[in-house]
């Protein structure tokens, strides 16, 4: 008999927080950052965690980039980001530039030497969200082959499009309200499509398994040095959740999986 898991051992029943004093948050577009992770931004500045952020795109295909990094700059200082960079990569094109854009967090990763570095997830709607994701994979790997020091301990994942599969939830309450503020200054965004009202009902699932809790962010979090040496389909697989082992009904025969 194939034995199922519990609740309790697929997803957390308990908030935590990342660990680490210095963290590199990757923004594929101007607004990501805030819309997965900006109640646990705001949460960090006050426990004294420098956090840097860094912004791929100009985020030209659904705006002015000129504008859209003005938003960027005023939510991070809403949120209590120590410093915020931008690479030159184009909105929706970031699969012509994976080798380029591997290279670019290399480097940063080389000078920062982060405590935890954050990515959206590999399985995330926006493809600019993936492919971030897979540059950050082979980024670390090459790190690992020439500069193991210069690893982060920490690599995070954390959600916008598609929900992932958490291993660490953070209580958002207390900083909902800074989030909400940083997520204001996207006007030009809050225009084309309703993202408060998402990440409040995002918050909300995400809460599901934390008693007295109404607001939760989701991650997921792994060793950088155990994910540097793990595939990407791995890396994947990790997002997804585990589709193993589950019962086989009598008769009905496994089709795409």
């Amino acid at each position: 008999m194939v034995r199922v898991a519990e609740e309790q051992e697929l997803i957390p029943y308990r908030s935590a927080f990342p660990p680490g004093g210095q963290w590199l948050v990757l923004a594929p577009h101007p607004d990501d950052e805030t819309i997965g992770m900006g109640a646990t931004l705001a949460q960090a500045a006050r426990r004294g965690v420098v956090v840097r952020l860094l912004v791929l795109t100009g985020g030209q295909a659904q705006g002015d980039p000129q504008v859209r990094q003005r938003e960027a700059l005023a939510a991070a200082a809403t949120l209590g980001v120590a410093e915020v960079s931008f690479e030159p990569f184009v909105d929706r094109q970031l699969f012509r530039s994976l080798g380029p854009l591997a290279r670019a967090l290399q480097r940063v990763l080389r000078q920062v030497i982060p405590d935890v570095v954050f990515s959206p997830h590999p399985c995330d709607l926006h493809p600019d969200h993936r492919v971030c994701a897979r540059a950050l994979h082979w980024a670390l790997r090459v790190l690992l082959l020439s500069a193991p020091r210069q690893l982060p301990a920490w690599v995070g994942f954390y959600e916008v499009g598609i929900p992932l599969w958490p291993n660490l939830l953070v209580e958002a309450d207390a900083a909902w309200q800074a989030k909400a503020t940083a997520l204001a200054c996207y006007s030009s965004q809050l225009r084309v499509r309703p993202y408060l009202e998402v990440a409040e009902g995002l918050a909300a699932f995400r809460a599901l398994t934390l008693e007295g809790v109404q607001r939760a962010e989701a991650f997921q979090l792994h060793s950088a040095r155990r994910a540097a040496l793990r595939s990407w389909r791995w890396w994947q697989r990790q997002a997804r959740g585990p589709t193993r082992p589950w019962p086989q009904p009598q008769g009905v025969a496994e089709r795409g999986l």
